[in-house]
C-alpha cells in the first residue's frame, strides 16, 4: 500500500479507527511528519491534537538508525541491539543531547498549544509510520505515565517486528505491516519534509 501524502494517510487512517469508537480523543502526533497525519485523524474523529515529544539515538555515524529514543520526560528507551553498535558513554552522551533539543522544541510549541491533560482521557497516539519503533515506544511510555483511559497506537505503515513488539503495550491500528518493509518514506509519494513552523501552524489551529 502506498499512499500519496501523510494527508491521504491520514484519512485512511481515520476509517480504521472508527470501529473502535473513540470519544472525542487526544490525538498525539509525533513530531515532525507525525503531526500531520494527526491532525487529520483529529479533525475526523472529532477529537483534539496535541503533541508528543521523542528524539531518535542514532548510531554513531549513522543518526537514522535508531538505537533508542528519548521521551518529553527524560525517559531513554534502547533496542536490544543498542550496546552492539555504540558503547555506554556514546548512549548517554546521544541521550543528553537529544534530551535537550525536547527541551528546546517544548518551549516552542507550548506556547502555541499548551499540553493536554491525558489523565482519563482516550489517546490515539500517530506517526506517519514505524521503522524500528523506538521513538513511538518512548512516547508509548511517557503517555502511560499520564493515566490515560486507553492508548491506541496508530500508523499507516510499520515494520511487522515494530508493530508486533508496540502489541504487548498497546492496542495498535496499522494499515500496512509489509514482510518486506523498507524506509518509511517509500510508502509514500509525497514524504517532503514537515519544518517546526509546519507544526507550529496546525498546533495554532488548535489552540485554545
Amino acid at each position: 500500500m502506498r499512499f500519496r501524502d501523510r494527508r491521504h494517510a491520514g484519512t485512511l487512517l481515520t476509517e480504521a479507527l472508527k470501529p473502535l469508537g473513540l470519544e472525542r480523543p487526544v490525538v498525539l502526533g509525533l513530531p515532525r511528519g507525525g503531526v500531520v497525519v494527526a491532525d487529520e485523524v483529529a479533525r475526523r474523529l472529532g477529537g483534539e491534537l496535541d503533541v508528543v515529544l521523542v528524539r531518535k539515538v542514532g548510531a554513531p555515524g549513522n543518526p537514522e538508525f535508531a538505537l533508542g529514543a528519548v521521551g518529553e520526560k527524560g525517559e531513554l528507551v534502547l533496542r536490544p541491539y543498542a550496546h552492539q553498535h555504540a558503547d555506554g558513554s556514546y548512549l548517554e552522551r546521544e541521550a543528553a543531547r537529544q534530551r535537550d533539543l525536547i527541551r528546546k522544541r517544548a518551549e516552542r510549541y507550548r506556547k502555541v498549544r499548551p499540553k493536554v491533560p491525558l489523565k482519563d482521557r482516550e489517546v490515539v497516539l500517530v506517526d506517519d509510520g514505524v521503522a524500528t519503533g523506538a521513538s513511538m515506544e518512548a512516547a508509548l511510555s511517557v503517555v502511560l505515565q499520564e493515566g490515560p483511559k486507553r492508548v491506541v497506537v496508530a500508523v499507516p505503515v510499520g515494520s511487522p517486528e515494530a508493530l508486533e513488539k508496540l502489541r504487548e503495550r498497546a492496542e495498535v491500528v496499522a494499515l500496512s505491516a509489509p514482510q518486506d518493509f523498507a524506509a518509511v518514506g517509500a510508502y509514500y509519494l509525497d514524504f517532503g519534509e514537515v519544518t517546526d513552523e509546519d507544526v507550529e501552524a496546525l498546533l495554532l489551529q488548535w489552540a485554545p
